[in-house]
């Protein structure tokens, strides 16, 4: 079965089995179908011209290269989706999703929404990995006396975007009991570029703070 969705004003196939990673920015890998609500995965295939003009315009990119910039949004394959709402995507589709550092930047009604839909979306025995900031790593800096960092997890003293800022933390038990909830079982703490989920040394960044969960989706 596949699915063909609007991407783009372009009709594209979702094969059974595919790989979704949720909230992707501009982290890619190969084989992967890319969702995210920003203008950049909106301009993905756009002609080279735009795009370069595009990066040359957003401070938010510049961690990549123009180059790298423009060959992520045209060699990739990219959905234009909040991901707050329901998924564009039919019931047990994917065979895994991945999603890092997101999930904090939502209330947790509204994680728990989205913990949900990716239930929904996942086939039988598909496993997704949340990655997010971890509250012990953040709690452990603050005892230790790294106060200004600590606090910065949870607060900042600068305007910026809500899709910046941290509305919810996690540690292994709050993330598992989530995931719990949502339906998910075989839940589980992984190491940094270890795990079922296939292309984690593209995919996995931020060692030093990240808490690592998979989950399977009941057979």
């Amino acid at each position: 079965m596949a699915l063909l969705v609007a991407h783009n004003r372009v009709r594209r196939n979702v094969p059974d089995g595919c790989r979704l990673n949720l909230g992707s920015g501009l982290s890619v890998a190969p084989g992967w179908i890319h969702v995210d609500a920003s203008l950049h995965s909106l301009l993905a295939g756009a002609p080279a011209p735009l795009l370069r003009r595009v990066y040359r315009s957003a401070n938010t990119v510049k961690w990549i290269s123009e180059d790298e910039y423009v060959m992520r949004l045209r060699e990739h394959t990219f959905i234009h989706a909040d991901i707050t709402r329901r998924l564009p995507f039919p019931d047990s589709i994917a065979g895994f999703v991945y999603m890092s550092h997101v999930l904090e930047h939502f209330y947790l009604a509204e994680g728990m929404r989205i913990l949900r839909e990716i239930h929904r979306v996942l086939k039988p025995t598909g496993v997704v990995r949340i990655c997010v900031p971890d509250l012990e790593h953040a709690v452990r800096m603050y005892l230790q006396g790294n106060r200004r960092e600590a606090v910065a997890y949870f607060y900042t003293d600068e305007p910026a975007p809500a899709l910046r800022t941290h509305r919810y933390m996690y540690d292994e038990a709050l993330l598992s009991d989530a995931l719990h909830e949502a339906g998910f079982t075989d839940v589980r703490r992984c190491s940094y570029q270890q795990g079922s989920v296939p292309d984690l040394e593209l995919l996995d960044n931020r060692p030093e703070e990240t808490l690592y969960m998979e989950a399977a989706k009941p057979a």
